[in-house]
């Protein structure tokens, strides 16, 4: 379900109550617009909030838009095969946890629109099968991100810690970068 608002200064945004959104999240896009994702069970109260506290961020995105002045949608990427990305990705697990002793339970590969991996309480890794389009860096800084997750299950300073061990002191450098990539892909 969803309802547009107008907001001054920021003009129409779409209000979308999701069943399968966990998190209150603003998506600026120059195609769509202002776009404002409500989790079931957020009141609509703590949804206002939540936008006017981010009316600053919003007029940012905004304007970075009116400067760039192209609306045009980029070209697509051209397809990935999965069988070629879940291969190249296990592999490449596979060789990082056995050079830094970790152990995982299962893999998997898939078309994530939202992240690059994740690491469940069992120790199974999920991975985005875009990740194949990036720099190998940018590859390893997220498997390894993933993989210090099977002894560290959240980003406190113990796992920053274990991951720079990982990644010659590179970690949070890396996670910059990772941001100026953009999913979908």
């Amino acid at each position: 379900m969803s309802t547009t608002c107008e907001v001054p200064d920021v003009g129409p945004v779409v209000l979308a109550i999701s069943d399968r959104a966990k998190h209150l999240r603003i998506t600026v896009r120059p195609d769509r617009g202002v776009r404002l994702t409500i989790p079931r069970g957020v009141s609509l109260k703590r949804a206002q909030q939540f936008l006017n506290s981010k009316i600053p961020w919003i007029k940012k995105h905004l304007r970075r838009f009116e400067q760039l002045g192209d609306n045009r949608e980029p070209a697509p990427l051209p397809p990935i095969s999965k069988t070629r990305a879940r291969a190249t990705l296990i592999e490449r697990l596979e060789a990082l946890a056995e050079l830094h002793d970790f152990r995982f339970n299962k893999v998997s590969i898939r078309n994530q629109k939202t992240k690059w991996g994740s690491c469940s309480a069992k120790n199974n890794i999920s991975l985005n099968m875009n990740l194949v389009r990036l720099p190998a860096e940018l590859i390893d800084y997220v498997i390894l991100h993933e993989l210090v997750h099977t002894r560290i299950k959240n980003h406190g300073s113990d796992f920053w810690t274990e991951l720079d061990a990982c990644l010659g002191g590179a970690a949070r450098a890396l996670k910059q970068v990772l941001k100026s990539y953009r999913l979908p892909m």
